[in-house]
C-alpha cells in the first residue's frame, strides 16, 4: 500500500484509495459496504470525507472469505 492516513496510530483509507486498493469501482464499494457495513468505529469523519479503517477492512475480507468458503463447501 502507498498511502494511508494515520490518526491515533490507526491506518485508514479514503474512497478512493480503498477504491485503488481493492481494484473495485465505486458503484461495487458502495454496494460492498451497504451489505456488509463496517461498524461505526471503523469509520471517521474529516472534511466530509469518510475514512475507513485498514483493520476493518480486512476484518471485512476475511469474513466474506470465510463466508464463501463456507458457501462451497
Amino acid at each position: 500500500m502507498e498511502v494511508c492516513y494515520l490518526i491515533d496510530g490507526k491506518k485508514y483509507l479514503d474512497n478512493y484509495l480503498l477504491r485503488k486498493e481493492l481494484q473495485l469501482n465505486k458503484s461495487e464499494i458502495q454496494k460492498l459496504l451497504e451489505t456488509y457495513p463496517l461498524p461505526k468505529d471503523e469509520i471517521v469523519t474529516i472534511q466530509n470525507k469518510r475514512l475507513f479503517s485498514l483493520s476493518g477492512i480486512k476484518s471485512l475480507i476475511e469474513t466474506l472469505l470465510e463466508k464463501n468458503e463456507q458457501e462451497t463447501n
